[in-house]
């Protein structure tokens, strides 16, 4: 009796280790499908490495550590982690709080006292590292009023960045708003250098890449030059391209100027999890001390985000430099750790502002469908192209009509497969949903035509008929005239001789937004206004959805047999698009919109 037992239990034991081994190869196998779909179209090279429960359930390397020399990629590569050093940083500072060297209430003017005097002694620590200092000064960022500076590629001094921001005041006061600031990480490491007597490089080796046993970690340098990860442009173009100019390390010291490896950052937050760092005490003060970043009900701690994916919190930070992406986080509920480093971006990001694409793809639609994943879900992934049996097809030419003014040619030509549009206007089928006319026969498209009519007629007599009370003082005021008018001598300026404009999109039920389109010889502008429930406009604001583009013939990459994908990255940046073709006609899809166009003729 006790044999059969026995027998039983070992039968369920194996069991159980089957199912879970078996649910781990699938849950591995669909993250790794999320990866291969973006590495497909060159929209991801670098590492990634992924836990559950304190085991590693996936970890790979994808595509060149330096396309110039045909090095790939390997589990040792060593990235530039950008702003995944601000956590790190953190972890420092609370390292010398839990010592008593310093507080997170302690001024800042204990350590600068010359740096703008008048304010620095209300910005505390705690309001360096949860981005709430208000300071106008920063580096990387500059707002609409030009406060901050462009980081370069010559070092920098403390000092010289001190004269730069001699003259700055405070956006806001200290802990009541929100806004990233990579100089208040820049002052976070000459705080520690102050307290430590030491550099900050040696500081962070003995008190956090040490302990934690990161290996491979450094401030501005490399401990093993042989597994260096280079920069790269090209990100989902064709090829990559070695970035040889960079910013310098100097600009943005205790804030983006650590190197480290997948595997080094892990046992980074397993050591801050397990105590091996700080005190637990310290290390719920790094998510509980927060400054709301007044988007998606997301926080920011000291050094981390506190976000939500999917019904669970996420603590997170990205980074960005260069040639450089990376993020690392946690799903705590479900002790998942993910860490992603990436050494490519679409351009330089800062000489190549022309185009309209994305500089990444990590944080956003990669990370976001990993965690979709993780989560049970099966997010839509990238199409794969397949190789469609051409050989007993005709190659063809065929019209499809969308609207009255807009047309398209499907083409064939061996295995290669087009699409180009013809119209009264020429157009392109990136920008369709701009340029289509989604006016509605009611008060809100009246109104917001009239405003279209005023601004690019600029007579501006009777809009504050169509305005709130609140919105009334500015049209009917002078400054409020000057203000629309210099906003289009701008556009003029810039976008060339003006053209026309459209109603691209009405929303809402009691307010409505509606999205006017101002075409320009050059580019497109776009607005959107609210309109309250009397028909009145109570706000207005520029829209940055609006893109342009004049390529009227892109390539189709076959996906299904008579589904075809258009790679937008490779089209100046633009959103990416399908088209599905029947006996009827064809299907234009641009994200959740469907544009049906009916067949013509062939010829």
């Amino acid at each position: 009796m006790r044999k059969s037992i026995a027998v039983i239990i070992v039968l369920i034991l194996g069991f159980n280790s089957f199912s879970q081994t078996g649910s781990n190869k699938k849950l591995e196998k669909n993250i790794n499908e999320v990866f291969e779909s973006y590495t497909h179209y060159n929209r991801f090279i670098g590492n990634v490495l992924i836990s559950q429960n304190d085991n590693i359930i996936y970890r790979k390397s994808f595509g060149d550590a330096d396309a110039e020399n045909h090095k790939k990629n390997t589990g040792n590569s060593i990235f530039r982690i950008a702003s995944v050093t601000k956590p790190l940083t953190a972890v420092g500072i609370m390292k010398l709080v839990d010592q008593g060297e310093l507080t997170l209430e302690t001024p800042i003017s204990t350590y600068f006292p010359s740096f703008i005097p008048d304010f620095s002694k209300k910005i505390t620590i705690r309001h360096l590292l949860n981005h709430s200092s208000g300071m106008q000064a920063n580096v990387g960022r500059i707002d609409d009023q030009g406060n901050g500076v462009m980081p370069g590629e010559n070092p920098i001094t403390l000092n010289e960045l001190f004269e730069k921001f001699k003259n700055s005041k405070l956006k806001f006061e200290p802990g009541t708003a929100y806004e990233y600031n990579n100089f208040g990480y820049t002052l976070l490491a000459y705080i520690i250098e102050n307290v430590t007597k030491q550099s900050y490089a040696d500081y962070m080796e003995q008190a956090v890449f040490k302990p934690a046993n990161m290996k491979n970690t450094a401030v501005n340098a490399y401990k093993a030059l042989n597994q260096r990860a280079f920069p790269h442009t090209g990100l989902g173009m064709n090829e990559f391209k070695r970035l040889s100019n960079s910013i310098h390390s100097s600009w943005i010291t205790g804030g983006g100027d650590i190197n480290s490896t997948t595997n080094d950052l892990y046992n980074f937050m397993e050591a801050l999890e397990n105590g091996t760092l700080l005190k637990p005490a310290s290390v719920d003060k790094l998510y509980s001390y927060t400054q709301s970043r007044g988007v998606n009900n997301s926080e920011y701690g000291l050094g981390w985000r506190i976000e939500n994916k999917g019904g669970e919190k996420w603590i997170n930070h990205t980074g960005l430099l260069p040639g450089f992406t990376s993020i690392i986080g946690s799903l705590p509920q479900k002790n998942i750790k993910i860490i992603i480093l990436s050494n490519a971006t679409s351009t330089d990001l800062i000489t190549e502002s022309t185009f309209q694409g994305k500089g990444q793809f990590v944080d956003g639609e990669i990370i976001d469908k990993v965690i979709a994943v993780l989560q049970g879900k099966n997010p839509e992934l990238l199409p794969v192209a397949i190789k469609i049996n051409n050989q007993n097809t005709a190659d063809f030419r065929r019209t499809y009509m969308i609207d009255t003014n807009h047309s398209l040619i499907l083409s064939k030509q061996g295995d290669d497969y087009s699409l180009e549009t013809i119209g009264t206007e020429s157009w392109s089928v990136f920008t369709y949903k701009f340029s289509r006319d989604a006016k509605e026969d009611n008060k809100p498209s009246e109104t917001a035509l009239f405003f279209a009519n005023a601004m690019s007629t600029q007579k501006f007599e009777g809009l504050i008929d169509y305005s709130s009370d609140d919105m009334k003082g500015f049209f009917a005021s002078e400054e409020g005239k000057q203000q629309l008018k210099g906003m289009w001598a701008y556009f003029i300026k810039q976008a060339g001789e003006f053209k026309s404009y459209n109603i691209y999109k009405v929303e809402g039920e009691a307010v409505k937004t509606v999205n006017i389109r101002f075409h320009f010889e050059k580019e497109d502008v776009g607005f959107v206004i609210a309109i309250n429930s009397v028909n009145q406009i109570q706000g207005m604001f520029m829209d940055d959805d609006i893109r342009t583009s004049a390529i009227q013939k892109v390539k189709l990459t076959p996906i299904n047999e008579n589904e075809f994908f258009i790679n937008g990255h490779q089209n100046d940046g633009m959103q990416d698009l399908k088209i599905k073709i029947s006996e009827k006609g064809l299907i234009l899809i641009d994200d959740n919109k469907k544009f049906k166009a009916v067949f013509k003729s062939s010829f």
